[in-house]
């Protein structure tokens, strides 16, 4: 298990523990595609039912409606929560490819759970 994967479970079980996520993902069924751009590795996250249902390694079968796209370690300090999202997305260094309405949402998971 790589330091991403290991972080992308820890974000789940976070999610899942957190008791104001119950009405923050209601209605919020999505798949996102991760990827490291320096090591290639990728992840898919799913999102079903107000939970992460599913962390699984390499790309979504079907074109995810949310891609992130980072640097291994920087990825790895987002899910985990060392590091901040918006600011990494200010900078350039952190690639959020969605809707505007999901990335709001993703904004506010972030908020909930490390702010």
């Amino acid at each position: 298990m790589t330091d991403l994967e290991s972080s992308l479970l820890q974000f789940r079980d976070k999610i899942n523990a957190h008791p104001r996520m119950r009405t923050l993902l209601k209605g919020w069924d999505r798949t996102a595609a991760i990827t490291a751009t320096d090591t290639g590795a990728q992840f898919t996250v799913t999102f079903r039912d107000t939970h992460v249902v599913e962390v699984r390694s390499g790309a979504p079968t079907e074109e995810g409606e949310l891609q992130i796209e980072g640097t291994q370690d920087l990825l790895k300090g987002v899910f985990s929560g060392a590091t901040n999202p918006a600011t990494e997305f200010l900078e350039g260094r952190l690639q959020v490819f969605a809707s505007d309405k999901d990335q709001v949402k993703l904004d506010a998971i972030t908020l909930v759970l490390w702010d």
